[in-house]
């Protein structure tokens, strides 16, 4: 039985069960991984994996389940949880499956991965960073192939299947001298293929060498309050608490940070962030969002504007919004016009924020955390890297408080992200 016939199948069963409304969705993926560990190519595999998710509305009462079997016996099973689940939950009017739409099917990116090329890359990989950075050890990571095939379908008609497949490539790493160790550090990249060597990937090669820098980290002992400069490496664990509060959860709760801001300014008017997700600039398209419709490219904040919640159709239902046209993936900020370098150079006091520990911000949106392998800045210069550093501020603060995005992006084939510049920080050392 083919993956179409089966969720045909499903929802004529639904419908049999007395099922108002059904959704189905099946996805069959292939991942081929070549890992290292502690500097050394130490294995290969492929693995298969299946996925099937249903949900079953019946007077606005919703049951969903998921399996990753399409047998007889394990589809059956399956179909009943969902219904006993179904007539088991409270009803909400918010239930609901995306209305008909002209059946579509999409594909992008790599149908086929290159297996002998995937291992010459990490090999030269490997074999430069031994030669050109002996302090630093690659802990682990790899390059990865994903190729995945969905089809979503459901009891109003709708009927989409895409075809996606791309490379991926991490490591972790830090590096020692004597009994001196610096903290680890990671990056990755998403690939449309495997043209560029690995260690020309994002900004790889600066990373390895502040690891190695890194080893003399100081202690700090200061309080202040100046600027950060976020880099492209750290941007999502600062923006991504920012654009949470753009979901449903926020919403409906009442606790958004941004309810009944839509179409008004919330943030630095050098602050443009887009998402993209049939952009041909990334290597990965989500064509279909998981509630059934075709994604839009969108820009979410534009000039400091808020253009666009980040609500889907249940969170649209039930705060009775718009529903956003994007998922919110393949994430990006707009660059600004200043280089780096007088980014840095117009920097009285502060930090260059390279990676963020903390807790996830209060409902006020305060956050409180430690920098990692970051550096200290005074007069315009980068001085040295600096341990147990307290970075505190404020989400509203911080995306208001803009003073520069540098015109330099970093891809990372899901997020592209320049550096950004933000005062009225305080910074803390021991």
């Amino acid at each position: 039985m083919g993956n179409r016939e089966i969720l045909d199948k499903c929802i004529a069963e639904f419908k049999t069960r007395g099922m108002d409304k059904s959704k189905v969705m099946l996805n069959d993926s292939e991942v081929r991984e070549l890992y290292f560990n502690n500097g050394e190519i130490s294995m290969f595999r492929t693995t298969f994996n299946t996925s099937l998710q249903l949900t079953a509305i019946k007077d606005n009462k919703k049951g969903a389940s998921s399996i990753n079997k399409t047998d007889p016996a394990s589809i059956d099973k399956a179909i009943t949880d969902t219904v006993s689940l179904a007539e088991s939950s409270n009803p909400e009017e918010a239930n609901e499956i995306s209305e008909f739409q002209p059946a579509e099917e999409f594909e992008s990116g790599v149908m086929e991965a290159d297996n002998d090329k995937m291992y010459d890359r990490m090999k030269e990989f490997l074999d430069y960073v031994r030669t050109a950075f002996p302090k630093t050890q690659l802990r682990e990571g790899g390059v990865s192939y994903h190729k995945n095939n969905m089809i979503l379908k459901n009891s109003n008609g709708v009927d989409f299947a895409s075809t996606t497949g791309y490379y991926q490539f991490h490591a972790m790493f830090s590096s020692k001298e004597g009994e001196k160790t610096s903290s680890f550090n990671y990056t990755y990249k998403l690939m449309k293929g495997l043209d560029e060597p690995f260690i020309n990937a994002v900004n790889l090669k600066t990373l390895l060498e502040h690891s190695a820098d890194e080893i003399n980290a100081r202690a700090f002992d200061q309080k202040f309050v100046g600027d950060i400069i976020i880099t492209p490496e750290c941007m999502e664990s600062m923006i991504g608490p920012v654009l949470s509060h753009l979901g449903d959860y926020p919403h409906i709760t009442g606790s958004s940070l941004f309810k009944g801001k839509l179409g008004q300014k919330i943030a630095s008017d050098k602050l443009t962030i887009r998402s993209t997700p049939v952009s041909d600039d990334f290597p990965i398209k989500t064509f279909i969002s998981g509630d059934g419709y075709k994604n839009e490219d969108v820009t979410v904040i534009e000039n400091g504007v808020l253009k666009s919640n980040l609500l889907t159709l249940f969170g649209s239902r039930k705060t009775k919004q718009e529903r956003s046209k994007t998922d919110g993936s393949n994430l990006s900020i707009d660059g600004g016009d200043i280089s780096l370098n007088d980014l840095i150079k117009n920097t009285k006091k502060g930090i260059l924020l390279s990676r963020f520990s903390g807790g996830h911000p209060n409902d006020n949106g305060d956050f409180s955390g430690i920098a990692k392998n970051s550096y200290y800045i005074e007069d315009g210069e980068v001085k040295y890297p600096v341990k147990e550093i307290m970075v505190t501020g404020n989400l509203i603060g911080m995306i208001n408080n803009i003073e520069d995005i540098s015109k330099e992006i970093t891809d990372f084939g899901y997020y592209k992200f320049p550096w950004m510049k933000v005062s009225g920080i305080t910074i803390s050392g021991k």
